[in-house]
């Protein structure tokens, strides 16, 4: 706790932020669930919790501890205290984005997958048109049957 202040009951802590800290399956899992996820159903959301349970604490924000050993989350520059790290309530609002932005992909994703493969391959047919046309006649590949 270097650097921690006390005022009043209360003791104002120094964020450890580390750049290099990995967090453990277990507590991004958990977070996770805390901003919304299921992480047995929505694997394609994970990297938010990824993100989010390693995220520094909003610009103003310190970490607080009160008398019983509690942390909470108080803004010096509007006086604001939470109980809740200070970024969770804007993942759960990321949560919700992504979820929607994935749902939309899917429902137009699976028919325009379709509709561009079947034009990718209509453009090879035709590429492979031109050139032979373009050989003329005469040289255009020589096409056997099968098994001579």
């Amino acid at each position: 706790m270097s650097g921690a202040v006390l005022v009043g009951d209360q003791l104002i802590l120094d964020e450890e932020y580390d750049d290099d800290y990995i967090p453990t399956e277990l507590e991004v899992r958990d977070y996770a669930k805390e901003i919304g996820i299921d992480p047995d159903t929505e694997p394609e959301l994970m990297w938010l919790a990824r993100e989010g349970v390693i995220a520094p604490l909003p610009s103003g924000w310190k970490p607080c501890q009160d008398v019983t050993g509690d942390i909470y989350y108080f803004n010096f520059s509007t006086g604001q205290s939470s109980w809740e790290h200070p970024g969770d309530e804007n993942y759960r609002n990321l949560v919700v984005q992504e979820r929607e932005r994935c749902k939309q992909a899917a429902s137009s994703g699976g028919a325009g997958t379709k509709k561009e493969k079947k034009k990718k391959k209509e453009k090879v047919k035709e590429k492979k048109k031109k050139k032979e046309d373009s050989l003329g006649p005469g040289l255009r590949p020589i096409t056997s049957p099968l098994g001579v």
